[in-house]
């Protein structure tokens, strides 16, 4: 017996979110789908000649009535939490994948949590980020008073924090850390209308520290860590290679998890198992939240992409 085609609705249709459609097309299974984009005439003509998907249909405001498997989120964050109520509303969704960074409006989190109360048949939410996932992968545990630094090949402090802030959460096992900052420069990012910071950071707590630098002259993105006398080294290259050393060995070499690989994936298998490529709602949004708000305690104005 033929198990039933799943749907699946991207809204965004930008660079993740055709990352994540890339996945579903480059897979085995089959699948229909529907993307939705303000500009979807676009994308439209470069997929026109699309095989691989079951059923392909293009919509340039969010579809009504409707069953999905699947709805993954990856518009602009300003946005998406008033997305997010337009879909749930006019459709029946099983599982969630939403795009970093959640939302700009502390208000949002506690109004998105309530808003999936109401929407008993959503199964799960997650978010796309990667921290924890990398820290189970190289399967490192640290004893207390540990030391380490995450390095950024290139600025992108903002845009990278909620991710390196998820690695440090993994290796302590606590939230409970304080964020400090020193030469802290509010930036334009290269999207409109959001921002981008400058500087150095401190995240501290009673297991450890971790200082983040985002004017690296390194090669690759690299976190070191000095603990119980050894150095770990955690290095992610231009070609999206994970590479693990402990005391200058080699120990691990794998692939970084980009969501063309592994979105697919992620819905078939681990949306019903504990191998969590992408985070859970709940941590990420209490992550989110620490960043809000020490942002806005520097900044009275700041859009997180």
């Amino acid at each position: 017996m033929k198990s039933k085609i799943k749907n699946i609705l991207i809204i965004g249709a930008g660079s993740m979110g055709m990352s994540h459609f890339e996945s579903f097309n480059n897979s085995k299974n089959l699948y229909n789908i529907d993307l939705c984009d303000l500009k979807i005439k676009k994308i439209q003509n470069k997929l026109k000649n699309i095989q691989k998907i079951q059923r392909l249909k293009f919509f340039s405001s969010i579809p009504k009535n409707n069953r999905y498997d699947l709805v993954i989120v990856a518009t602009n964050s300003k946005e998406r939490y008033s997305i997010l109520k337009k879909l749930l509303r006019s459709n029946r969704v099983s599982n969630l994948i939403l795009e970093k960074f959640l939302f700009n409006g502390i208000r949002e989190y506690s109004d998105f949590k309530s808003l999936i109360k109401k929407y008993p048949k959503i199964k799960k939410v997650n978010v796309n980020i990667w921290g924890q996932y990398l820290i189970k992968k190289i399967g490192i545990k640290l004893d207390k008073n540990f030391e380490a630094s995450y390095h950024l090949r290139k600025k992108g402090l903002a845009t990278n924090l909620i991710h390196i802030l998820d690695m440090f959460y993994s290796l302590t096992n606590k939230g409970n850390f304080e964020i400090s900052s020193s030469n802290l420069k509010k930036l334009k990012a290269k999207r409109k209308g959001y921002n981008e910071l400058s500087g150095n950071l401190l995240i501290k707590n009673n297991k450890g520290s971790l200082r983040i630098y985002d004017n690296s002259k390194l090669k690759h993105h690299t976190l070191y860590i000095k603990n119980r006398g050894k150095t770990f080294i955690f290095q992610i290259n231009k070609k999206k290679r994970c590479f693990f050393y402990i005391n200058k060995k080699l120990k691990k070499i794998f692939n970084f998890p980009l969501a063309r690989s592994y979105t697919e994936n992620f819905f078939r298998k681990s949306l019903n198992s504990s191998d969590l490529i992408f985070n859970n709602y709940d941590r990420t949004s209490f992550l989110s939240q620490k960043i809000l708000l020490f942002i806005k305690s520097k900044f009275d104005k700041f859009n997180l992409t």
